[in-house]
């Protein structure tokens, strides 16, 4: 993974899908620093060597959803035979849940649905890493593939290589002595200490932890309620100096912002845009029309998926400011879950994911679609 921004079975099959699910694709893997052997010998100890090429196992013996504690919406988005290799894999690692091993997949691949590059076959648009669980194929010598995979590149592309591998990896990067890890690399996100700094080694992000930690309750059944507010990532965000909000445009982007109902790549992105710019935001859910103007397309903006800017770093957005282009161009360069899929605002640089027309004159809109691409 690189240091760059870059469902069912199990029983009964759920109907639903629940909106706010993070859909993303593959984002870079970190490569183990260290020898070969030692990941190979913290792989063997951790009952480690690759899964035998056999037909997908039963989720512990035949388990359902109810009893191996997935929620309907896991029911709902996982298929059958990775919700039975993340159970498995999860079993090797006491410490390693297989909600945490599933919302890695979700994010890296949509669990090995994506069409981007590098899922499938090939390496990814960052040029490093590739499968489902998006191994490093490039960094090292030795790359996190050789270190907990099968050192077989083509293996990397097949979940039953690639789910045990990324179990074992967060083993042996700190879950398999998670009182040992010390110093909490991301305080302001749910969860402890050990799974932030393993979740920091295989994406080098707290935005990444937080969508790994939120989207693991989400396939957890019977999960308690949080109460938005409560969650410590977006206490953040709404306290964030950098970014302030306005209703001079008819929305409630404060109200919005503290909800916790955003998708999590609007949330992820903000975090990410406020290390690098101050920006205050116009819209985001409330106030917003349903539709894109002139058309009877649903916005993004109503499934909170979308977030416009109407200042950047003390100026207003216009054709003219320097700061609002420089963030605009900014966001053509994120690869894996923060890429959006539209980018509309007064510059016509004339490729996707941008758009300009009248009515984005005066700000910079930022979009996601359910997947993205």
């Amino acid at each position: 993974m690189s240091a760059r921004a870059r469902l069912g079975g199990g029983g009964v099959v759920v109907a639903l899908l629940l909106l706010g699910l993070l859909a993303g694709t593959a984002s870079p893997g970190f490569a183990l620093r260290g020898p070969a052997a030692v990941g190979r010998a913290v792989a063997g100890a951790l009952g480690g060597g690759p899964a035998p090429a056999t037909a997908a196992p039963s989720a512990r013996a035949g388990e359902t959803g109810p009893s191996i504690g997935a929620s309907d919406a896991a029911l709902a988005d996982i298929p059958a035979d990775y919700l039975a290799r993340y159970v498995t894999a999860a079993g090797t690692c006491p410490a390693l849940t297989w909600q945490v091993l599933a919302a890695i997949g979700k994010i890296e691949s949509d669990h090995g649905r994506s069409s981007a590059p590098g899922v499938r076959t090939g390496i990814n648009h960052a040029g490093c890493c590739a499968g489902p669980m998006q191994f490093n194929l490039t960094n090292g010598p030795p790359s996190t593939w050789d270190s907990w995979g099968t050192g077989v590149r083509a293996d990397v592309y097949s979940p039953v290589h690639a789910v045990p591998a990324a179990a074992r990896k967060l083993c042996g990067d700190g879950l398999a002595r998670p009182d040992a890890v010390g110093r909490d690399p991301c305080p302001q996100v749910l969860g402890s200490a050990a799974l932030h700094t393993v979740l920091r080694r295989y994406n080098n992000a707290c935005w990444y932890a937080h969508e790994v930690v939120t989207l693991a309750g989400r396939y957890t059944r019977a999960a308690p309620a949080e109460v938005p507010s409560r969650d410590p990532f977006v206490r953040a965000l709404v306290a964030n100096p950098q970014i302030t909000t306005t209703t001079s445009h008819g929305c409630d982007p404060a109200a919005d912002l503290a909800s916790g109902r955003l998708d999590l790549r609007v949330q992820s992105l903000l975090a990410v845009l406020a290390e690098r710019h101050t920006i205050r935001l116009s819209c985001l859910h409330t106030g917003h029309s349903r539709f894109v103007k002139g058309t009877t397309r649903v916005s993004n903006h109503t499934v909170w998926r979308a977030v416009d800017i109407d200042m950047v770093d003390g100026r207003p957005v216009s054709r003219r400011s320097r700061p609002s282009r420089a963030l605009a161009l900014w966001l053509d360069g994120l690869e894996g879950p923060l890429r959006p899929s539209e980018v509309g605002s007064p510059f016509a640089f004339g490729r996707r994911p941008y758009f300009t027309n009248e009515g984005h004159r005066d700000h910079v809109h930022i979009g996601y679609g359910w997947l993205a691409g």
